[in-house]
């Protein structure tokens, strides 16, 4: 996570910025995952990843709006077991939801660390990654 800066300016979402977000979520369930499920996430990323690069080159979709939808779930499946909240984050490259420490001093896109792995076509990450920010979260200091 972040640490969030005088170059972010952070807010509670509207009403349109939830019914974006739950709309990334409902897509999530509509292709069979459960959010409070992390197994549940991380097949869903693992079998696009495989998928993707058992397909030629020249025939593979744009990966954007799925990994999209995936680091909306994984956010959501956070935000479920911590104290992190979703935000809208504005800052010199735009305007996006992400989650933040209940103080706003640290700041998670959450899609960030989902474009990264499919990057490099990394499967498997989500659970320990999860894992971690979740102990990492429990053990800082208040």
């Amino acid at each position: 996570m972040a640490d969030s800066s005088a170059d972010f300016t952070i807010s509670a979402p509207e009403a349109d910025q939830q019914r974006v977000l739950q709309e990334w979520l409902d897509d999530a369930a509509q292709q069979g995952i459960d959010v409070g499920d992390v197994m549940s996430i991380s097949r869903a990323f693992d079998g696009y990843v495989e998928q993707t690069v058992q397909t030629k080159a020249a025939e593979r979709g744009d990966p954007t709006t799925f990994c999209t939808m995936i680091g909306f779930a994984m956010g959501e499946h956070l935000r479920q077991r911590s104290s992190l909240e979703w935000r809208v984050v504005t800052d010199s490259q735009g305007t996006d939801l992400a989650l933040t420490t209940p103080d706003e001093s640290a700041v998670l896109f959450p899609s960030d660390p989902v474009a990264a792995a499919w990057e490099v076509a990394e499967v498997g990450w989500i659970p320990q990654w999860v894992e971690n920010l979740l102990v990492g979260l429990t053990d800082s200091p208040a």
